[in-house]
């Protein structure tokens, strides 16, 4: 005896069929759709957002660290708080490094390696500095490693770092776009396909 939901004989049994037949082209649709256009735009913008939010930190970090450079040789009330916030700060500043780094390694590994070179070489200068300070070598002599080492570390480091942040700027704004432009043709698809659906499901009934 054939069963009353599934025997296309019978109007109750075409029901089942009907809605499959609705709303399969409608998942294949979503399905292709998020596949093809929503995933990658959404990646594009979460890759753009990390490069810009690690370069926008890094520059931060950067001049905090040349502030305090100042603030260690000059402020001697101030020093051993300085000296102290330096000691927290130059590791945070280099693993902000590292993780810019990482990030653009996947797109632009030559950009990543000057970013890594440079931004090294400034925080070896900190360093340098903070040295300095604590060997008591003397303001003349640590205001020397100072624009020896971290004014002329931060030049090639701020160059490197700023177009980034730049060009990040206008890839966060265009993938915003691309974003929105793939959320409006997969509701487009999916109407489509809910149209096909609803014939494709009318046929089945009217079997």
């Amino acid at each position: 005896m054939s069963k009353p939901y599934w025997d296309l004989e019978q109007p109750r049994g075409r029901i089942l069929p009907a809605v499959a037949a609705g709303l399969v082209p409608v998942l294949v649709a979503l399905v292709a759709v998020g596949l093809l256009l929503i995933r990658p735009a959404f990646r594009g913008l979460d890759h753009a957002q990390t490069v810009l939010s690690a370069a926008t930190e890094l520059r931060s970090t950067s001049r905090a660290l040349q502030r305090d450079v100042l603030l260690l040789i000059f402020d001697e009330p101030t020093r051993e708080k300085t000296d102290q916030r330096l000691a927290a700060r130059l590791p945070e500043f280099r693993t902000a490094v590292d993780g810019l780094g990482a990030a653009l390694d996947p797109v632009d590994p030559e950009k990543a390696r000057r970013i890594r070179e440079t931004h090294a070489a400034l925080a070896d200068g900190v360093a340098a500095v903070v040295a300095s300070v604590q060997a008591r070598e003397g303001i003349d002599a640590t205001w020397r490693v100072q624009q020896d080492r971290v004014l002329a570390a931060e030049i090639p480091a701020a160059r490197t770092n700023d177009p980034i942040i730049d060009q990040y700027r206008i890839f966060v704004t265009a993938s915003v776009g691309e974003v929105k432009t793939a959320l409006w043709l997969s509701f487009l698809i999916a109407f489509v396909a809910l149209g096909f659906g609803i014939a494709s499901a009318a046929v089945v009934l009217r079997r």
